[in-house]
């Protein structure tokens, strides 16, 4: 059985590792320093730099979680889940539902 039942589920205790407001920002810098990466890379064509994304991306997340909100570490185990919940936690953060 997988351990969520639903994205639902899965959400609610990612938003409980992600209570503080820097934590949210460092994320939300952090993954649009990777998108601003990916979009530089397809527009000069320098396809060798698209692995900093990810990399940026999760320093990120770690940072986040190493000095400002420390947790078990979700979002490394269930990366998929994780990915989703951000762009969902993005989207609230953008639209005025949860503070940042």
């Amino acid at each position: 059985m997988p351990p969520f039942r639903s994205f639902d589920e899965f959400y609610s205790l990612y938003m409980e590792s992600h209570q503080k407001l820097w934590n949210r920002r460092i994320h939300l810098l952090g993954w649009s320093i990777a998108a601003g990466i990916v979009v530089w890379a397809l527009i000069t064509r320098h396809f060798v730099i698209l692995g900093l994304a990810p990399a940026v991306g999760l320093l990120a997340i770690w940072l986040g979680h190493r000095w400002v909100e420390p947790t078990d570490e979700i979002e490394f185990k269930h990366p998929i889940l994780t990915a989703r919940a951000n762009l969902r936690m993005f989207a609230h953060m953008l639209s005025g539902k949860l503070p940042f």
